[in-house]
């Protein structure tokens, strides 16, 4: 019989390297905007999405990120909200403070929404105030689509 020289660490490697290569697909095949696909990692912030009579409403959680490190762009049938969250370190005047935790995400991020049938792409609207990005996607009007002709 033969002898197994088994180590619990044999796999991690493949592993490691597994998980890059779905990272980088996964990056590739959201075709993210050029700032964003460059950086090979980035988080993704949360978000809402609400549909009323006359529009979807998106609302994205972006605490902390100044309003021209934003972006939000409308591709074909694809919205991206995409930037960078900025990353400072301790206090002013505290040349030796440490972190003992740091739970929330910084650098670049990015989400992707795809457009539902019956958006009006042109009269997509964005407001950021305290924190939070409303994106406001108004519905086509159905009687601009289609209406009646009155016969003389």
């Amino acid at each position: 019989m033969a002898k197994l020289n088994w180590n619990p660490w044999m796999g991690l490697a493949d592993m490691k390297a597994e998980v890059e290569r779905v990272m980088s697909e996964a990056a590739r095949r959201g075709r993210a905007p050029s700032g964003v696909s460059e950086k090979a990692y980035f988080w993704a912030p949360a978000a809402d999405v609400l549909e009323t009579a006359d529009a979807y409403v998106i609302t994205v959680e972006l605490p902390g990120v100044e309003r021209e490190d934003v972006a939000v762009e409308v591709k074909t049938r694809t919205l991206w909200v995409y930037g960078e969250r900025r990353f400072a370190k301790g206090c002013e005047g505290e040349a030796e403070a440490v972190y003992h935790s740091l739970e929330r995400s910084y650098g670049p991020f990015a989400r992707r929404f795809v457009l539902p049938k019956g958006v009006d792409r042109s009269s997509v609207g964005a407001v950021f105030k305290n924190g939070l990005l409303e994106i406001s996607l108004p519905k086509e009007c159905h009687e601009a689509r289609c209406r009646r002709i009155q016969i003389l």
